[in-house]
């Protein structure tokens, strides 16, 4: 007997890139909490209307081109996904230390400068006196540590400019617009909730994502930011075009038997 089968999805996404030269996969990658991943389907028709009959009917219809889009929305904001977005690459910075470090001169009291690192510790700031005196925390100065950040509550009679002698801690940090667009194979591991949780399996052999649309930096809503970017699903052209499940991808329902 035939019935119903719903679907309720949840799962995991992952991307392994895809080598330009050689087309190797690279290795996969999850990407974390994704809220939604929707494949749009279209294709382009060529459509004719008869002029002999005086009925003005469609006689012929037939696809011209396929195309695929998939709208995806990633709440993981790590590096690796920021450089996806954002078509860069992670760039690390090891920790280290400052030393004389120049802070400018003119300061007066209520300026703010920022150190060249952030992730600051043990700061110490001295001015350019011949022996260098030593500017007193929270009464010269106030340091913000993970941003670096320095604001000057005193000058005193302090000879300028100050210099800044700190530890810094590693850090990683992505550009924008950095590294040419690359293409990707995606796989997404499924669970049907209205199924018993039974596994669903799909695969876009290729797709090149768009840049980040959007990112919502100050957060206001009752959810989490998100990315939300859209890729497009392209021919792989090593897959055979007559082969059973063609160029574009696949829908595998695992130990289905309809």
């Amino acid at each position: 007997m035939s019935f119903d089968q719903f679907f309720y999805g949840q799962g995991r996404v992952s991307f392994a890139e895809i080598n330009a030269t050689t087309g190797a996969l690279g290795k996969w990658r999850y990407i974390g909490d994704v809220s939604a991943l929707t494949p749009k389907f279209t294709t382009e028709q060529v459509k004719h209307i008869e002029s002999n009959s005086g009925q003005r009917v469609e006689v012929a219809s037939f696809d011209i081109s396929k195309s695929v889009a998939i709208d995806l929305t990633m709440h993981s904001l790590d590096t690796d996904n920021l450089a996806l977005a954002l078509r860069s690459a992670v760039v690390t910075t090891a920790g280290g230390t400052a030393t004389a470090e120049s802070l400018g001169t003119g300061l007066v009291v209520g300026d703010v400068v920022y150190l060249a690192n952030p992730g600051v510790s043990a700061l110490v700031i001295t001015d350019s006196t011949g022996t260098p005196l030593t500017l007193v925390a929270d009464t010269d100065y106030a340091v913000d540590e993970p941003f670096g950040r320095v604001a000057i509550l005193n000058v005193g009679t302090y000879v300028q400019p100050f210099k800044a002698a700190y530890t810094y801690a590693d850090r990683k940090a992505v550009g924008m617009f950095t590294a040419p667009q690359k293409n990707y194979a995606l796989r997404y591991e499924g669970l049907d909730l209205a199924n018993q949780n039974a596994p669903v399996m799909v695969d876009f052999y290729k797709v090149a994502p768009s840049v980040l649309q959007q990112l919502d930096l100050i957060t206001t809503g009752t959810d989490v930011a998100g990315m939300q970017i859209t890729a497009a699903a392209l021919a792989d052209q090593t897959k055979p075009a007559t082969g059973g499940l063609g160029q574009f991808g696949s829908i595998t329902k695992i130990g289905a038997v309809a």
